[in-house]
């Protein structure tokens, strides 16, 4: 084993110390992407901040690059700013992302496996990569209700329905409104106060062949997006996890056999050449 390899395994150990005891990082080291990054810079009983990197290279986590305008949310979002009157920004933040996203589709359908015959009985919003901790059937059972636990409008509709519906409810129009409406106070805030007053944006680093990239994790979308169409070039990054190329194996959708080795590899170089195929609800 080398000296570089023993590293990465010291690393993948304390990180995983970290997450199974919950702990919270308060020392920062603050990292240099353009300075020749590698593994080795990286220390994970600290909170690594990684700075210089471009917005414009990062993984979407539908696995585009950042600005792509496949993506429906940075489509929707483009042509609604800079709208000062929040009803018309979101009139028009609805009127745009519908037009891109027409229909529910199942995650064969979004991950471009239309003949999978596993992931065509799960839906779009349940979809989940090799390199992911969580199964599908774990997340098709959360995920709605994580995703109206901070909107209120929606716990609303949801509580009225007897059937529970998870299409009805994350392509409804009033999901597409509290989209819009929290594009629009992170916009306004961040006009007033740049990022200083926001959270750190969570990222992965994708590793493959001693080639470096970041891509989105679930927290931050919407910060990034903002931030990407106010022309800023970098914002810190703070690193919450790494998908390692060389671990394929390990990863927990293939090791239980959800992915098959051959599917994780072109799933993973497809995100790495923003490529990608995913879930983009």
């Amino acid at each position: 084993m080398t000296l570089l390899n023993a590293k990465i395994k010291l690393i993948y150990c304390i990180q995983f110390f970290i997450d199974f005891f919950n702990l919270r990082l308060v020392k920062k080291k603050f990292i240099n992407f353009e300075d020749n990054f590698n593994l080795s810079k990286l220390n994970l009983l600290y909170c690594n901040i990684i700075i210089n990197y471009k917005l414009s290279d990062l993984i979407t986590t539908s696995g585009k690059r950042l600005g792509s305008e496949d993506d429906p949310y940075y489509y929707a979002l483009k042509h609604s700013l800079p709208i000062i009157d929040k009803n018309i920004f979101i009139e028009n933040f609805v009127k745009n992302i519908k037009s891109k996203i027409t229909k529910p589709r199942n995650a064969s359908e979004a991950l471009g496996f239309r003949n999978s015959k596993i992931l065509e009985n799960y839906p779009e919003w349940s979809l989940v990569m090799p390199w992911d901790e969580i199964l599908i059937e774990e997340k098709y059972k959360s995920y709605v209700k994580q995703f109206i636990k901070k909107r209120s409008i929606l716990k609303k509709l949801n509580e009225k329905l007897s059937d529970k519906n998870g299409d009805f409810i994350i392509y409804n129009e009033l999901t597409w409104k509290s989209h819009a409406e929290q594009f629009y106070k992170l916009y306004k805030s961040i006009l007033k106060n740049s990022l200083n007053n926001v959270k750190l944006i969570p990222v992965n680093l994708f590793v493959y062949e001693n080639q470096y990239r970041l891509s989105l994790s679930d927290d931050g979308n919407h910060r990034v997006r903002i931030a990407y169409l106010m022309n800023l070039k970098s914002v810190p990054l703070r690193l919450s996890k790494i998908i390692n190329f060389s671990d394929i194996q390990n990863w927990t959708n293939v090791k239980n056999n959800f992915y098959s080795l051959e599917e994780a590899k072109k799933i993973f170089i497809d995100y790495f050449n923003y490529n990608g195929e995913g879930s983009y609800v």
